[in-house]
């Protein structure tokens, strides 16, 4: 599972979800906290660890949604005061990278939210990497260049506050320069681009899950060029 950090409608006078995998992203069972208001109007707190659905088709997990109480944090902790007691169930439905649907239900009431990443703060992917794109190529006009690609070398991203963004590469292949427009959603970045290469190869690329790390970059993407479909993974260190 992916890193949700999500929000829903902050400008409403109502309820708000926050997903967050744990104990990291891609856990088999990450956990989901729901801080809500309860009829009488006090924050509550509901937690449900949720299981991987594989047999749904769909990115799906699902599990029991509890409520718990406990002694006060400024006092020493007695577990004995701990209770935990199930309210109902908790769906997260994925329909992309950046959208999904919340259900879940508590005592007999159920709840269907569209949630999204909650957007804190837009990345800077400008500087100098060393990398590059590894890709399956389909479709091909000429048959034979179909399959896997490896073009590695420097990659200079240039990402200014307007939000354009131009990423060249200079791999063993030649030069390619992909432009277009980036916009954000949570912590990952997509760019729909066109892009074009020194060795004839041009067409429209889709940039996506772009993040940045401590030592660098990674994303994934797919392509349309004038000689096939592409669809692969990008990444750079930092220099």
């Amino acid at each position: 599972m992916l890193d949700y950090n999500l929000q829903l409608d902050q400008t409403k006078i109502q309820s708000v979800n926050d997903v967050e995998a744990y104990p990291k992203a891609g856990a088999a069972n990450p956990i989901v906290d729901l801080f809500v208001y309860a009829a009488d109007g006090r924050p509550t707190w509901y937690t449900a660890a949720v299981y991987f659905q594989p047999q749904s088709g769909r990115t799906l997990f699902s599990g029991d949604l509890y409520v718990a109480s406990g002694p006060w944090f400024g006092a020493f902790f007695n577990p004995a005061a701990f209770t935990a007691r199930r309210v109902g169930t908790l769906q997260f439905d994925a329909s992309s990278v950046d959208f999904a649907t919340l259900t879940y239900s508590v005592d007999g009431v159920l709840v269907t939210k569209s949630i999204q990443r909650q957007l804190w703060t837009y990345e800077d992917f400008t500087g100098s990497y060393f990398g590059g794109f590894v890709y399956d190529q389909s479709n091909c006009a000429n048959p034979a260049n179909n399959g896997h690609v490896e073009e590695l070398g420097s990659i200079q991203i240039n990402h200014p506050a307007n939000n354009t963004f131009t990423l060249t590469l200079q791999s063993n292949f030649g030069t390619c320069t992909i432009a277009g427009n980036y916009s954000q959603l949570g912590h990952m970045g997509t760019v729909d681009s066109n892009y074009s290469c020194t060795y004839g190869v041009n067409g429209t690329m889709t940039l996506y899950e772009l993040e940045r790390t401590s030592s660098g970059m990674t994303g994934r993407f797919i392509a349309q060029n004038n000689a096939c479909q592409v669809a692969g993974t990008i990444g750079g260190v930092q220099r």
